[in-house]
């Protein structure tokens, strides 16, 4: 019974650990030709390209009737497992504490949920989680990130955005558009 609790809370310590995971990634290897170019140019140049900040947001690309470039390719899901593999089981090792297979189902489970989350933002189809308030939340803070590709990295759950300062919202928008608006017609004075 101690096992299966340590592995539930180490599911859910991994899943939020996924949050700071997601953030570097889409940070550094979306958003970064630096790295590793091919990922860059698929999601940064290719997946923003088709599906922008405006009406192409949600809209069926012509360039892309089957959804590709809004998934991440197949490989994606055991790479994310292997890469974490080490790290799970060195904490495992390091505190003694069975964490090892709630990590991993923690990995597998973001993962899941980021793919299906994308690709429902991008292709709406009024389903039942389309109309629930956190998806909204979610779709508009993902929408912004088509907006502002520097802010809003979370697909799933923005805890990252919110710590590393990259959360932005509609009305925080707004409200920071306000000194500069006022800057402007300030200088129009002068």
């Amino acid at each position: 019974m101690a096992t299966a609790l340590w592995q539930l809370g180490a599911f859910f310590g991994w899943f939020l650990y996924g949050s700071f995971f997601e953030w570097l990634f889409h940070k550094y290897l979306f958003h970064s030709p630096r790295f590793i170019k091919a990922t860059y140019h698929a999601h940064a140049e290719t997946h923003h390209g088709l599906y922008g900040g405006d009406d192409t947001y949600d809209m069926p690309s012509p360039e892309d009737p089957n959804g590709r470039h809004i998934m991440m390719d197949w490989f994606a899901l055991p790479l994310f497992l292997l890469f974490h593999l080490p790290l799970i089981w060195g904490v495992q090792w390091l505190t003694g504490i069975p964490s090892l297979w709630g990590g991993l189902a923690a990995i597998a489970a973001y993962y899941l949920c980021y793919e299906s989350i994308h690709y429902v933002m991008h292709v709406p189809r009024n389903r039942w989680i389309e109309r629930t308030r956190v998806f909204r939340f979610l779709n508009e803070h993902h929408r912004l990130h088509h907006k502002d590709p520097n802010t809003n990295l979370n697909v799933v759950l923005p805890f990252a955005d919110l710590l590393l300062r990259t959360l932005r919202t509609h009305s925080m928008r707004r409200g920071m558009l306000k000194p500069v608006r006022k800057a402007r017609a300030e200088q129009n004075r002068a």
